[in-house]
């Protein structure tokens, strides 16, 4: 599912006491994580458009599942340039 959302603004939703923690940080790819106490929801951003999200039951499985999802988009971007370039 893809949705626009400011990354910025994330934050800012119906649980007040609910914290983010970022996982990665780059020029176009953001990642957070928050404990619900009984999971991890991670998600993932693109130019400040959600694009991936996911759950873990450890915060160490949350950095695990992020860091398998972005190098499998960096591959794939990648796999588009060299296609370009052909």
């Amino acid at each position: 599912m893809l949705e626009t959302l400011n990354a910025s603004a994330y934050p800012e939703k119906s649980n007040p006491n609910s914290e983010l923690t970022k996982l990665y940080d780059s020029q176009r790819y953001t990642a957070y994580t928050e404990d619900l106490e009984f999971m991890w929801r991670w998600t993932i951003y693109q130019d400040n458009k959600l694009i991936q999200e996911g759950c873990s039951l450890t915060f160490d499985a949350s950095q695990r599942s992020v860091n398998h999802v972005l190098a499998f988009f960096n591959m794939s971007n990648k796999n588009q340039k060299a296609k370009q370039e052909l």
